[in-house]
């Protein structure tokens, strides 16, 4: 039984952490600001449907979220990493 065994199997040793890829974090970061874009909307429209600013609640984060895909192909392609 060699020393690297024993240390695979022990508990105690932490393994190897797992990172979440670049991707992940950016859904992330939209899905919080398209919550905080809603949030805003619906603070500062007071709810009401038919404020001028209501009409951009939903036109903003799809835009947004669009925009973000379209850099992220060019981005992908540029870096040569088509993983799909």
């Amino acid at each position: 039984m060699s020393g690297d065994e024993s240390q695979s199997n022990n508990p105690e040793q932490p393994s190897p952490k797992k990172r979440l890829s670049n991707g992940v974090y950016f859904k992330i970061v939209g899905y919080v600001l398209t919550a905080g874009w809603v949030g805003f909307i619906l603070a500062a429209s007071g709810g009401d449907s038919s404020h001028p600013l209501f009409d951009y609640i939903f036109i903003v984060p799809l835009a947004g979220w669009i925009i973000g895909m379209l850099i992220a192909r060019v981005v992908a392609k540029k870096s040569g990493a088509d993983q799909h």
